[in-house]
């Protein structure tokens, strides 16, 4: 038997046995260059997947502190935030106290369940206990010659701390992605490329997933880079039926074998074309010459795509793309996806993104703050004779600086704005400084506030609030999270940092496939802080246990948090370094 059909028979008992998620072409080159070594027949050949594409692996959860690989990059999100209706605005809040009921409760008002004070847990943070810390950064004198670039041509193109396999791993690039780097490779070990070190640090192996040649196909095709300012990339939703995912530019015939009548799908997607919500795709730019002449696109995510495949998959019906590009061809739109598949974009939904976003705080305009719940909430002056005068409404969810003062009046509970106007206190979420600050706030660490009751998060300089917005946390409310789509409580470090990754779900009626979730922060298991392209519902418990946020917001607390994602990485860990997250009612 070939050594490496051994090595991959080998890698497939080890994967059903043990429940890991590994990568399989670095485990059989390291195995070829061993079997070389001693003398075996260790050829290079294709290597193809043995666990089924864009189905990660899901190794046993582990504390934050026992974490040893990154979250999210090769096991998936637990299905934590599939879209219960993707798309949309939200809807209007009610002007009036709304009665809710949890899944263990029996029916209680809103007043009833009015957050408590802002009073911290007596429980301290749990102390990391992972000895690695990160590197630190090389000075210029040291740094890796900014001439000379390495270019990553795989969906994960891992960092690691020292030239070798074993080493711990510090981040990962995307494809397309290029970093500064030394001359000459620091060492050969175990990679026939050579590991070079990279800027700012840490060391890559040029072989599979990354080249010296800038003009690599993959690195061309992927040469997009997302914007870290809002949305990373250009985002679409699918429609039904839910589209293929070509690996080529399909003929029409191909198309027409594929997905059937495409003159009523064209119909169907001029008539969607003239509702009001519709959002029309940026305009197309020609296909690249790889692309143009129906040549087969390359992989950058170890899907096996044969020479003459015409499909990588077809799409499940909750699924979400980010498009590097957008081409046409004979009449008809595709995005190219960040994982060089094309996707007709008439079986999609480009995505609206959310306009709203929290409010940077300061001593001068501090909390509290209110956030405006109903879609024209209601604004007074008080005259000499103590009458209300009813002002200009206040857009949704708009954010007022409060005095603290209040008033009661017969339209209910009012809240001075700095202003000296007023606002009902039922058409707000109002967000509270602490009466009692958190230990760990003492010293002027940077903490991030989550209020499940309140949907709040403020983003904390020690003592001093910096950042207030409002997010959707899980749907269960503060409910078990055990056994609920509820957000775990308590407090905890962030670990792992992507500045996109997949989530998904083959969970029966809950199955979905979004690609390129924005800014994923893992705090703990599963459980993340990232944005959301798929609604625009923050304020309202929404999620399957993870903290939605808009997607300014989200970016705002990426750049802000730590560990850092140096510029040109897609990803970075840290299991000592890493911003504290304080969930609580």
């Amino acid at each position: 038997m070939p050594v490496s059909r051994l090595l991959r028979t080998c890698l497939t008992v080890a994967i059903v046995m043990c429940g890991v998620a590994v990568d399989e072409r670095i485990v059989v080159e390291q195995g070829l260059t061993l079997a070389r070594r001693m003398g075996l027949n260790g050829s290079p050949v294709a290597v193809h997947p043995t666990i089924p594409p864009r189905r990660p692996v899901v190794a046993p959860l582990l504390e934050p502190s026992k974490i040893d690989t990154f979250y999210g990059a090769t096991t998936s999100a637990l299905g934590r935030d599939e879209p219960l209706a993707p798309g949309g605005l939200a809807p209007a809040t009610s002007a009036e106290p709304q009665a809710t009921r949890g899944p263990n409760e029996s029916l209680r008002t809103a007043e009833e369940l009015a957050p408590p004070p802002l009073i911290a847990d007596a429980e301290p943070l749990p102390p990391p206990t992972d000895e690695a810390e990160p590197l630190p950064l090389v000075d210029d004198e040291q740094s890796p010659s900014k001439g000379s670039r390495l270019v990553s041509i795989g969906r994960e193109t891992w960092v690691l701390a020292e030239p070798r396999w074993e080493s711990r791993k510090l981040g990962y690039l995307r494809a397309g992605a290029t970093v500064g780097r030394d001359e000459t490779a620091a060492s050969n070990r175990d990679c026939r490329g050579g590991w070079y070190r990279i800027q700012p640090q840490g060391y890559v192996c040029v072989g599979a997933r990354a080249t010296l040649d800038s003009n690599h196909p993959a690195a061309k095709l992927s040469a997009t880079r997302p914007d870290r300012t809002g949305l990373p990339y250009l985002y679409a939703l699918t429609r039904y039926p839910p589209p293929p995912l070509y690996a080529r530019l399909p003929t029409a015939e191909e198309q027409e074998a594929v997905e059937g009548n495409l003159t009523g799908q064209r119909r169907q997607a001029a008539a969607i074309a003239l509702k009001p919500d519709y959002v029309a795709p940026p305009e197309p730019v020609p296909f690249p010459d790889l692309i143009a002449h129906g040549e087969l696109v390359p992989s950058v995510s170890g899907d096996t795509r044969g020479r003459d495949a015409l499909l990588v998959g077809h799409a499940k019906n909750h699924s979400g793309w980010a498009f590097l590009s957008t081409h046409e061809a004979n009449g008809r739109r595709f995005g190219l996806t960040t994982e060089l598949a094309l996707v007709p974009l008439d079986r999609t939904r480009i995505v609206r993104p959310s306009t709203f976003h929290g409010v940077a705080l300061s001593d001068e305009a501090g909390l509290p703050i209110a956030v405006t719940r109903a879609r024209a909430a209601k604004s007074y002056s008080r005259d000499a004779a103590d009458t209300l005068v009813v002002l200009a409404p206040y857009a949704f969810r708009s954010t007022v600086h409060l005095s603290g003062r209040e008033h009661r009046a017969r339209e209910g509970l009012l809240l001075e704005a700095r202003d000296g106007t007023w606002l009902r206190a039922d058409q707000v979420t109002v967000i509270e400084r602490y009466e009692e600050l958190p230990r760990f706030a003492q010293k002027g660490a940077k903490w991030i506030d989550v209020s499940i009751l309140r949907q709040s998060l403020v983003a904390y300089e020690g003592a001093r609030a910096v950042y207030a917005t409002l997010v959707s946390t899980g749907k269960d409310g503060v409910a078990d999270h055990k056994d609920s789509h509820a957000t775990i409580q308590g407090t905890f470090l962030i670990h792992t940092k992507h500045v996109s990754v997949t989530m998904d779900s083959d969970d029966g009626q809950d199955e979905f496939d979004l690609r390129d979730v924005p800014y994923v922060q893992y705090f703990t298991e599963g459980y993340a802080l990232h944005a959301a392209y798929w609604h625009d519902d923050f304020g309202n418990p929404r999620s399957h246990g993870c903290v939605n946020l808009a997607p300014e917001d989200a970016a705002w607390l990426f750049d802000w948090t730590t560990p850092g994602v140096p510029e040109g990485w897609h990803a970075a860990m840290s299991l000592k370094a890493g911003t504290i997250v304080h969930i609580h009612p």
